[in-house]
């Protein structure tokens, strides 16, 4: 009897091969990466997100400083506008506290003669007589009837001494529109002759030659200058404080 024995190994079977579980391995794969995309795309997102609140938050802040720096602005500009009309008040009171002296002071000046020669010269060609005796007028009534009107109530001995002292009315630069109101016979009370009682009303300018209101003055013209729209209310409210031009006799 012959016995074969087969000296070669044996070979095992080849396992097969499972397609569901590449498929598993592969969906695993593809479920890890979903994972880790979502979660970069969520971090971005996120981040996006706190910058976006954070630049709102700045631009809130910067929206709120320019409405408060709107209303610090209103508020200075009613400041100035305030100040501004104080100044022009207190520019007329600077200009009124030392106007009526002024005409006091031009009063007397129209009821003296001038001594130096170039006064006397510049009163002749205004058309004053300077042989008229001043003392022929006396003034009794000076009377501030508001609006810068004023009227002056007189005495004088005669008709002359009346249209003299008239006509150094027109020539002063404080007085224009000088009309005679009342002129007629009357009676001194001390001396009891018969003298000529007037009456005039003028308009006078309370603001000439005043030092600091005339100050002011120029600054609220110069600032009017500058801005249409102000100049003409201030040249309306300013109408009394410019200088009169000496009127013809």
């Amino acid at each position: 009897m012959i016995i074969r024995i087969n000296l070669h190994p044996a070979r095992k079977p080849k396992a097969k091969s499972n397609p569901a579980q590449g498929v598993l391995i592969v969906c695993i794969i593809l479920m890890i990466a979903v994972i880790i995309g979502a979660f970069v795309i969520a971090n971005d997102v996120d981040t996006k997100t706190r910058s976006a609140k954070a630049q709102a938050t700045k631009i809130q802040q910067e929206i709120d400083e320019t409405n408060a720096r709107i209303q610090d602005s209103a508020s200075i500009s009613n400041t100035i506008a305030s100040l501004k009309e104080l100044q022009e008040v207190l520019g007329r009171l600077a200009s009124i506290r030392q106007g009526p002296q002024y005409v006091l002071n031009e009063l007397s000046r129209l009821l003296s003669n001038p001594r130096d020669v170039i006064a006397r010269k510049e009163a002749t060609e205004l058309g004053w007589l300077l042989a008229w005796e001043p003392e022929n007028v006396m003034l009794t009534s000076f009377k501030d009837l508001g609006s810068g009107l004023v009227e002056l109530r007189g005495e004088a001995r005669g008709m002359d001494d009346v249209e003299e002292f008239w006509t150094r009315l027109k020539t002063s630069p404080l007085f224009r529109n000088i009309k005679l109101i009342e002129i007629k016979d009357s009676k001194n009370s001390l001396t009891n002759e018969i003298v000529q009682s007037f009456i005039f009303n003028a308009e006078a300018n309370f603001n000439y030659r005043t030092a600091d209101g005339r100050a002011l003055v120029d600054l609220l013209t110069q600032e009017s200058a500058e801005s249409p729209e102000a100049d003409q209310n201030n040249n309306q409210a300013l109408e009394n404080t410019q200088p009169i031009e000496p009127a013809n006799p």
